[in-house]
């Protein structure tokens, strides 16, 4: 076999490989021995996953503020969120079914979710860690127009609900705001 034809195969396997390669991979967590997700992953690959049962108990308990979905239901349709998340961490096993608990009962679609499984080291399969300079998990970027308007990050001070709806709500009357002084 010639260099040429070599190469091409190479190339072909790459090709298919890369064609065949998932979002995200199930790997042993070194420490525990459990599965964790890594990549780009959804709520419904962390719902199948037998080591993550409280994803889904953990939003049946939650129940969120009326008032505050309510409002997050007014202003939530621009927006959409990238995620950060250990299956194997502890703040993300208590604050991740919450927030998938209040896009539920807000309305707000899943698909306007980017969410990724990190390890230990805080890295996605990919290079989307770096992109987002990510330092903690959970982390919960809320974005708009492709720009970053907040973060929640670990943990919240009051609910998860209140906490995106003060970020969400200060970008929303920004926008507001600076339309009414281009009217002017």
């Amino acid at each position: 076999m010639n260099m040429k034809t070599r190469l091409l195969i190479l190339l072909g396997m790459a090709l298919v490989q890369g064609a065949m390669a998932q979002d995200f991979v199930r790997e042993i967590d070194r420490k525990t021995g459990k599965v964790l997700l890594r990549g780009k992953i959804h709520f419904s690959d962390i719902q199948k996953e037998s080591t993550c049962s409280w994803f889904n108990q953990g939003a049946d308990a939650y129940q969120p503020k009326p008032a505050v979905i309510e409002a997050l239901k007014k202003i939530a349709e621009p927006y959409h969120f990238v995620v950060f998340a250990g299956t194997w961490c502890g703040d993300t096993k208590d604050l991740l079914p919450r927030f998938y608990k209040v896009l539920h009962e807000a309305g707000i679609d899943q698909h306007t979710v980017e969410l990724y499984g990190v390890n230990r080291h805080k890295e996605a399969l990919n290079i989307e860690h770096s992109l987002y300079n990510l330092t903690n998990i959970p982390t919960i970027i809320i974005m708009h127009q492709a720009h970053e308007v907040g973060r929640i990050i670990e943990s919240v001070d009051s609910s998860i609900e209140e906490s995106l709806l003060q970020i969400m709500e200060k970008d929303y009357l920004d926008i507001e705001r600076r339309r009414a002084e281009r009217l002017r």
